[in-house]
């Protein structure tokens, strides 16, 4: 069994559309206002754009998201 951690968060693109951003395995021990702060950041550098239109524009929301995995069974190659 394994915990998997990601951050999701949801941005507004430039015609004002949801648009959701994840992050696998981010560091849990910033506290809420760190994590705003980075994402705003990351939205100011204008990275991705579609047909002319900025994707991550304003940041909206962010969560944590843990997924637990249980593995049921795996089947082991044969070697030879």
């Amino acid at each position: 069994m394994s915990k998997v951690v990601k951050l999701v968060s949801i941005f507004r693109n430039g015609m004002g559309k949801s648009q959701t951003w994840s992050l696998s395995n981010p560091d849990t021990t910033k506290t809420p206002s760190q994590i705003k702060g980075l994402l705003e950041e990351m939205a100011k550098l204008n990275l991705f754009q579609k047909d002319g239109i900025r994707q991550y524009e304003t940041v909206v929301s962010a969560k944590y998201v843990e997924t637990i995995e249980t593995t049921i069974f795996e089947e082991v190659p044969v070697t030879r």
